[in-house]
């Protein structure tokens, strides 16, 4: 069994978020469970992030990478620096974009003290409207994207109340213990942003190890304020690039075929659908992206310690 009292590193990766990254910072302060090991990860913001984070908040830790190296990079170097210099037991990812009940922590420890859990995740709702989920778990899939948040959209009620194992959890808000990072690695920087969540969660499963929702543990997120919109070219290209390297790594033949025809299909939808808004450059963005990720050199995933990968 884990010690849900040992020490919670948690990662906070920053890109010209500065008033998100405070924000959370003081909401951190005020939660209940173990003392937090708090980590900023400033991935090569152009703001004043940096300066504002020393001058504000100088009791937080801040690891400069001098550059965006990306969200699953960030991850990457804070957990490392986290398990190196703290020797923490428990590594939690939370976006900076979020808001967290005060009880949002213990929960989350508890339905992880079972060695056969590898990671939990919260009941997610979106910050606006705050009764409305954004992802009750998920579900790992074989379609132009490959995760499906379960619940997203709709309101609050019985049928999200339930903790269950699941096939997917996002890295919005992820609780991982040492151990299985030890096992299964970290999260793969050759995914720029997005599905490195899926990718991780691929590879813990076939680790053996279970993933549970826990409903009893709650935040919001205010979705999509880093890329700016559901579906813009930026978002789009690394969607499709995402979403092909993941199929490259996780599909045989047969699925990845499936899985391009599904893109296919898709695009020629996206299409019809966006050019009458004007937003045409979205779509080709995504088709380009992936035709990125099917070219992209894909090696192995990097294990824990810095002198893995």
């Amino acid at each position: 069994m884990r010690d849900p009292s040992a020490s919670v590193g948690v990662v906070l990766v920053n890109w010209n978020g500065i008033e998100d990254a405070l924000d959370v910072l003081g909401q951190l302060d005020r939660i209940e469970g173990p003392p937090l090991q708090r980590l900023v990860v400033d991935n090569g913001s152009t703001d004043d992030s940096v300066v504002r984070l020393r001058r504000e908040r100088p009791d937080v830790e801040i690891l400069e990478t001098g550059k965006n190296l990306g969200f699953a990079a960030g991850n990457l170097a804070g957990i490392r620096h986290l398990v190196e210099t703290y020797d923490c037991e428990w590594i939690l990812l939370l976006n900076t974009d979020v808001e967290v009940d005060k009880g949002f922590l213990p929960p989350l420890l508890a339905a992880c003290v079972e060695e056969e859990v590898g990671a939990v995740g919260p009941k997610i709702y979106f910050h606006d409207p705050p009764d409305l989920i954004w992802a009750a778990g998920g579900r790992l899939r074989l379609r132009e994207t490959v995760t499906e948040e379960f619940g997203i959209r709709q309101p609050d009620g019985p049928a999200w109340d339930e903790s269950k194992d699941v096939t997917y959890l996002t890295t919005c808000c992820l609780l991982v213990p040492r151990d299985v990072l030890e096992r299964v690695g970290l999260f793969d920087p050759v995914f720029f942003i997005g599905v490195e969540d899926a990718d991780w969660c691929r590879r813990a499963l076939d680790a053996g190890y279970r993933l549970r929702y826990v409903p009893e543990s709650q935040i919001w997120h205010k979705v999509a304020t880093s890329t700016g919109g559901s579906y813009t070219p930026f978002k789009t290209f690394h969607t499709g690039r995402s979403n092909a390297l993941y199929a490259r790594r996780h599909f045989g033949l047969p699925a990845l075929v499936a899985f391009l025809l599904a893109n296919t299909l898709a695009l020629g939808g996206a299409l019809l659908r966006e050019l009458p808004k004007g937003n045409a450059r979205a779509v080709a963005s995504k088709a380009r992206g992936l035709w990125q990720g099917l070219r992209d050199p894909l090696g192995p995933p990097p294990g824990l310690r810095s002198d893995q990968g």
